[in-house]
């Protein structure tokens, strides 16, 4: 039976099918033209999703369909006026204004060390071996209408590999920043850590002009393989302009004995929805994931984690800590599952709260899902308004209300921060 739409979602829907005959109408690529129809098709059948929709009871999308966004080129930007969010520790940097990958703004990317590769997605479409693995990984995200809509509209995104062995001891720093009104950043990420290699990512999404009231629209998807004896750390902040929208699903594959650790604060955007699915698909895999959220106004902050434990010994810790204000929403979404042949597993979740006003809401629902008899698994939620006593402790002091609500605030939100293993990324992130 064919799903209904109402006319708000059915208008919606059709202005980004013809978004995706438009990308193809300029297309050289057989194979990439294929996909993107594929994805179109799957996403007409499956579109936006509602309230109604159990993964969706929460977050609530009626303005974002009520703005069509449009997918133009790259727009002109200078290092001064993106010299503000770059960090204050070294790094090799890349550049995505509105989506596109700027080769003015970014590093020379001839000139990398050895062992690290880095490319624009778009630059890869003419490469068969590259489509033919996003053809097969399509499998993965058919579930998830926006990452579906990521496929349709495939244009840019970056390509990051380490070679087998390679250490690469400098972070990327990767700059995605919103300039256009009404505009949609669809960014598709391949990231491939090969045996016994080691890198670290750290990705911010930031809108030029944060005072101003435009709407535009980041939607990502990034997946990655992680070999065995690997190590990848990430790190994502998104710090958005309040009226717009982020929705990022990255598909994470790892095999023995690799450890990934990823870290997300999102203190930006109208709507935002960070969504990790981790395969731990060998023995001794070790995983972290943890967030720092802040949410104000009418704001929705949304994260969500899938780890599978698919094979023995595996290990995987998360944190993810809330504070919200006004009338802001937050949502928290944790599943653990843990397979048959996952003996040994040790899986712990834990999320708490911080509530600032009494119009404010939480909603969490972590999970765990066990099929092994020899496991270590606890989840937990916990959600609480700010403790009266505290704030008088420290007005008492001196120190006047606003300031001590922050204080509190941000020693609240510190803990899931301290996660970062590098002191110079965890002192900026802290920072800003």
């Amino acid at each position: 039976m064919a799903k209904k739409f109402s006319p708000a979602i059915l208008s919606a829907m059709q202005h980004y099918a013809q978004l995706t005959d438009d990308l193809n109408k300029t297309c050289d690529s057989p194979k990439m033209i294929a996909l993107r129809q594929q994805a179109q098709q799957q996403f007409l059948q499956v579109g936006f999703p509602t309230r109604r929709d159990e993964n969706w009871g929460y977050t609530n999308l009626t303005g974002f369909m009520q703005t069509h966004f449009k997918l133009e080129g790259l727009s002109q930007v200078s290092m001064g006026d993106i010299s503000r969010f770059l960090p204050d520790y070294s790094a090799i940097r890349i550049v995505m204004v509105d989506g596109w990958f700027s080769e003015e703004l970014s590093d020379d990317l001839s000139n990398l060390p050895s062992g690290l590769n880095l490319e624009s997605t778009a630059d890869l479409f003419e490469v068969p071996e590259f489509i033919e693995t996003l053809m097969a990984n399509q499998g993965e995200i058919t579930t998830e209408p926006f990452a579906l809509l990521n496929t349709a509209l495939l244009n840019d995104g970056f390509s990051l590999q380490v070679a087998k062995n390679v250490t690469i001891e400098t972070p990327v720093f990767v700059l995605h920043v919103q300039t256009q009104n009404q505009h949609i950043s669809n960014l598709r990420n391949r990231i491939v850590i090969e045996e016994n290699a080691e890198a670290t990512l750290v990705q911010s999404f930031v809108s030029l002009n944060p005072n101003l009231d435009y709407v535009a629209l980041s939607n990502v998807v990034t997946e990655m393989d992680i070999a065995k004896h690997a190590r990848f750390k990430q790190v994502i902040m998104q710090k958005q302009a309040s009226q717009c929208y982020y929705f990022n699903n990255q598909f994470i594959n790892q095999a023995e004995q690799s450890n990934f650790n990823t870290f997300y604060t999102g203190v930006g955007s109208l709507t935002s929805r960070h969504q990790n699915y981790v395969e731990m698909d060998g023995d001794h895999i070790e995983t972290s994931q943890n967030s720092a959220c802040y949410a104000t106004g009418n704001e929705v902050v949304d994260s969500r984690t899938y780890t599978g434990h698919n094979q023995l010994h595996g290990l995987s810790q998360q944190l993810h800590k809330y504070v919200l204000d006004g009338k802001a929403v937050g949502v928290f979404n944790g599943m653990i599952k843990v397979a048959r042949d996952a003996q040994k597993t040790d899986g712990q979740m834990d999320n708490k709260n911080l509530l600032l006003s009494k119009t404010a809401q939480m909603d969490c629902k972590p999970q765990l899902e066990i099929y092994a008899d020899d496991v270590k698994c606890s989840h937990g939620s916990a959600t609480g308004q700010i403790a009266a006593d505290q704030v008088f402790y420290l007005q008492a002091r001196g120190i006047k209300k606003p300031q001590a609500i922050q204080m509190i605030t941000e020693a609240f939100l510190l803990e899931p921060v301290e996660t970062i293993n590098s002191a110079g990324i965890r002192d900026w992130v802290a920072a800003t």
